[in-house]
């Protein structure tokens, strides 16, 4: 069995409530017993609307090249998922990336049968390498306090995924991985959860543009 470590990149927002879409998955296969990692996975995607704009290019360290090789979200998916094999672990720095999966694949109705033993292995490292084992301690800093030189470039999915598998071979022997399969309840409450936070930043957008457009008529000379 291998543990799978992850991490997506998404398209840069520039408002509240606007949806988020994965443009990036970078990947690497961790052998358990050989504590080593034994291949990797990287893989550009591309927006629905057919675009990746010049600021989330230059943000994920995107090259020109890089934009037409960029498929589908399903097709994304569908190579990821062959890629994982069948029995893995999968795991990500933080909960946010296995949101940002449901997310999508529950909008483009995509099965998730793939998306299984996930664990999020910060918890268990910060616990290792801080006093405070409720701080939410970022990547960059985890590797600064283990002694590990990062890899690559920060927010480039693959980069950050090598620096994540570096960082779980180093403590690989005081993890312990948990099997578990995803629930349809689970990815229900996620997506729910979801669209309350786009649909109550949609509302407060158009609210705040009701009382500019009610103050602007308030202020016309009669």
């Amino acid at each position: 069995m291998v543990a799978v470590i992850f991490d997506l990149e998404l398209i840069k927002r520039f408002r509240k409530g606007q949806p988020s879409e994965i443009v990036e998955i970078g990947a690497c296969k961790v052998h358990l017993g050989k504590k080593e990692i034994i291949d990797q996975f990287q893989l550009y995607i591309l927006p629905k609307r057919g675009h990746i704009s010049k600021s989330t290019r230059k943000f994920i360290k995107m090259k020109e090249e890089d934009v037409d090789k960029a498929v589908s979200f399903e097709e994304a998916i569908r190579q990821f998922a062959n890629w994982l094999g069948d029995d893995y672990y999968l795991c990500s720095w933080g909960k946010d990336d296995k949101a940002h999966f449901i997310n999508q694949a529950a909008q483009n109705k995509i099965n998730l049968d793939w998306l299984r033993n996930y664990n999020d292995i910060q918890k268990p490292i910060g616990k290792l390498i801080t006093q405070n084992p409720n701080n939410q301690l970022g990547l960059k800093n985890a590797l600064k306090i283990a002694g590990i030189e990062p890899k690559g470039k920060a927010h480039r999915g693959i980069d950050d995924a090598i620096n994540t598998a570096e960082l779980f071979i180093k403590f690989i022997d005081r993890i312990e991985l948990q099997e578990n399969t995803l629930s349809e309840k689970e990815i229900l409450n996620q997506y729910k959860k979801y669209k309350r936070s786009r649909f109550r930043h949609t509302d407060q957008r158009q609210n705040k543009k009701e009382r500019t457009t009610a103050l602007h008529s308030s202020n016309k000379p009669t």
